[in-house]
C-alpha cells in the first residue's frame, strides 16, 4: 500500500493499461481448474476487467459474508454491486485522510491512516467510520491485520522524509474486551535491528515495511523486494525476521489465499502467487496492471471463489485519471484459453 505523496523511492512508474468495459457479473465456477476454486495467477489462463475507478486505490478488504471494502486516496468505501452487474462505491467516512490498511474484528471494521489516525465503525447496512485513536510517532501508518492475540497490528513504513532517522517497525494496539472501539495501548511489536541487521535476499537490508497478513501466529509483510516473516510467539513477543523471498522490485501488499501468498509487484505491474515457504508458484505477465497496490482472493456472491480483485493506483499523486481502479483478474474458459 504504497501511499502517495511520501513514496519518494517510486519513480518509475509502468504505463497505464487501457481499461477494458466488461463487468462479470456473477459467473459459475471454471469448469475445471484442476482443483476446487484453483487460482489462476498467470497471463496464460486469466485476464484483466477494470470493475470500477477507485481514486488512488489502495487496500482491499471482504468480510466471512463476501461485503467488499476498499480504501482509495482520501475515502473508504463499500464496493457493491446491481442486478445488472454494474459496480459502484459508497463513501464510508466524512474525515479526509490519506486511508491504508484494514481489518475486521467481529462486526467492526478498522482502517488505518497514514497520519496514524486509526478509523473504526460497527458494519451495519449503512456503516461510518470515525477516528477513535491517534497512534503515536508513526511515519506512514500502513498495512495492517488482525492478530491471533485480537489485538490490531500496524506497519509503520519510514518513507516520509520528515521521519528522520526512519525507523521500520510493526506497533500492536491493545483492544480493550470489552469494547473494542476503545485502544488500551499502542507498543512496539517489532523495530529497529529486527528489520536492519538481517540480510534480505541479494545482500539487501529491511528498510521498508509495508503490507501485513496473518496466518495462524505467522505474520507475513513486504519490505522492498523481500518478503519475510514473524512469528508470534506464546509471551507475545516476535521471532525472528526471516525472510523468505527477494527479487530488485517493490512488493506492496501481500494477502493470504488457501496455502499460499499473494503479492502485488508494484513497479513491474504485476501480481504474483508464492507457497507458504517463499517458492514462486505462478506470476502475471509484466504491465498487467497499472502499479497494482493491493491484491486479494475474492468471495461469493458477488464474485467467483477463484476470482482475484487488485487495486491498481495509477499515477501517484493523481486521483482523477481512469487509471486508479478496481480490477478483477479471472480465468478465462477452457475455450477461450486454448491456443488458435
Amino acid at each position: 500500500m504504497l501511499l502517495r505523496a511520501q513514496s519518494t523511492w517510486l519513480l518509475a512508474l509502468l504505463a497505464g493499461l487501457p481499461l477494458l468495459q466488461a463487468c462479470p457479473g456473477q459467473q459459475a465456477p471454471p469448469e475445471d481448474p484442476g482443483e476446487e476454486y484453483a487460482l489462476c495467477v498467470s497471463s496464460d489462463c486469466g485476464e484483466v476487467t477494470v470493475l470500477l475507478p477507485i481514486p488512488d486505490a489502495e487496500n482491499i478488504h471482504f468480510t466471512p459474508q463476501g461485503r467488499l471494502f476498499v480504501t482509495g486516496g482520501s475515502q473508504i468505501y463499500e464496493v457493491s454491486t446491481d442486478n445488472d452487474g454494474t459496480f459502484s462505491a459508497t463513501a464510508l467516512s466524512d474525515e479526509n485522510c490519506s486511508y491504508t490498511g484494514m481489518a475486521q474484528k467481529g462486526d467492526i471494521l478498522y482502517a488505518a491512516c497514514g497520519d496514524g489516525r486509526l478509523f473504526a465503525g460497527l458494519i451495519n447496512s449503512a456503516p461510518q467510520l470515525q477516528p477513535i485513536f491517534q497512534m503515536e510517532n508513526m511515519c506512514i501508518a500502513n498495512g495492517m491485520a488482525l492478530g491471533p492475540d485480537g489485538h490490531l497490528y500496524v506497519v509503520d513504513e519510514p518513507l516520509n522524509p520528515a521521519c528522520l532517522p526512519p525507523e521500520p517497525k510493526i506497533v500492536r494496539l491493545q483492544l480493550d474486551p470489552a469494547d473494542a472501539l476503545h485502544v488500551i495501548q499502542q507498543e512496539i511489536w517489532l523495530a529497529g535491528d529486527a528489520f536492519g541487521t538481517l540480510p534480505f535476499g541479494a545482500g539487501t537490508q529491511s528498510r521498508f515495511p509495508n503490507g501485513l497478513a496473518v496466518r495462524d501466529t505467522r505474520f507475513y509483510s513486504t519490505d522492498g523486494g523481500s518478503i519475510f516473516y514473524v512469528d508470534l510467539l506464546p509471551d507475545g513477543s516476535a521471532g525472528p525476521v526471516t525472510p523468505i523471498f527477494f527479487e530488485a522490485t517493490a512488493h506492496d501488499d501481500l494477502s493470504i489465499a488457501g496455502d499460499s501468498l499473494l503479492v502485488t509487484d508494484f513497479f513491474q505491474g504485476r501480481i504474483l502467487q508464492l507457497s507458504l515457504e517463499g517458492e514462486l508458484l505462478q506470476a502475471t505477465d509484466p504491465g498487467s496492471f497499472d502499479s497494482p497496490s493491493a491484491v486479494q482472493q475474492a468471495q461469493p456472491p458477488m464474485f467467483r471463489a477463484d476470482d482475484i480483485l487488485v487495486t491498481e493506483k495509477g499515477l501517484l499523486l493523481e486521483q482523477n485519471l481512469p487509471i486508479d481502479v478496481l480490477s478483477l483478474f479471472r480465468r478465462r474458459s477452457a475455450a477461450e484459453a486454448a491456443p488458435p
